[in-house]
Order: structure tokens, then C-alpha cells, then sequence
């Protein structure tokens, strides 16, 4: 039990970390927007990151079985599909709420570290 809320724990940080990463990367994509060409490119940027992001909360969901990744997975795709109609307002605000399903995901596993004196 121990070893799958390590694993949980170090999946719920790092998924975290890529959050607040795209976040700031949306930023710069709301910047471009009077660049035709440029915005196109960092859409496409932003599309890959999406990929590999992708991958990794489908990792932590096999790995942990903590449905809130999947509500991750999920609020990611709302992002994406906010930022194709360009309302980056809400693409930002469900932004948040992914980070917010990862710490709560994050807040499951450290109290179980605590409990067993590991953190």
C-alpha cells in the first residue's frame, strides 16, 4: 500500500508542476493573438504538451486508481476545445480546476504518508 501512495504522491506533484506549466504557456498564446501565424504554431506547441500531459495523468490513473486524474484528463479537454474557440478566459479557469483535482488527489496521499510516519 505504501508504494502505491509514493507513486501517487510523485504522479500528483509532477502533474501539478505541468499544470501550472500550461497555464503560463496559455498565457503566452492569449499574447499572440493579433499573430496570425505565431498563435498557429503555439497552438500546435500547445497541442503537443496536451499529448505528453495526456499520457502522464493516464499513467497516474492506471497506477493509482484515483479517479480524480481522470476528472484531470477530462478538464484538460475543456481546454483544449476553449482554447480552439479562443475563449482563454475559460480555458485559464478550468486550467484551475485541473490543478485542483490533482490536489486533491495529492491530498489523499500525503495524509496517508503522514499516517504511516513517512512525510
Amino acid at each position: 500500500m505504501v508504494k502505491k501512495e509514493i507513486i501517487g504522491y510523485q504522479f500528483c506533484e509532477r502533474i501539478k508542476s505541468e499544470l501550472i506549466i500550461g497555464s503560463k504557456m496559455l498565457e503566452v498564446i492569449e499574447s499572440l493573438e493579433a499573430y496570425e501565424c505565431e498563435l498557429k504554431g503555439a497552438k500546435k506547441t500547445m497541442n503537443a504538451f496536451f499529448d505528453a500531459l495526456a499520457v502522464e495523468t493516464g499513467m497516474a490513473l492506471r497506477a493509482t486508481g484515483q479517479p480524480e486524474f481522470a476528472l484531470v484528463e477530462e478538464k484538460l479537454r475543456e481546454v483544449r476545445r476553449k482554447i480552439e474557440e479562443a475563449d482563454y478566459q475559460e480555458a485559464q479557469a478550468n486550467f484551475g480546476r485541473a490543478v485542483s483535482h490533482a490536489t486533491t488527489a495529492c491530498d489523499r496521499t500525503v495524509r496517508a504518508l503522514i499516517d504511516k510516519g513517512l512525510l
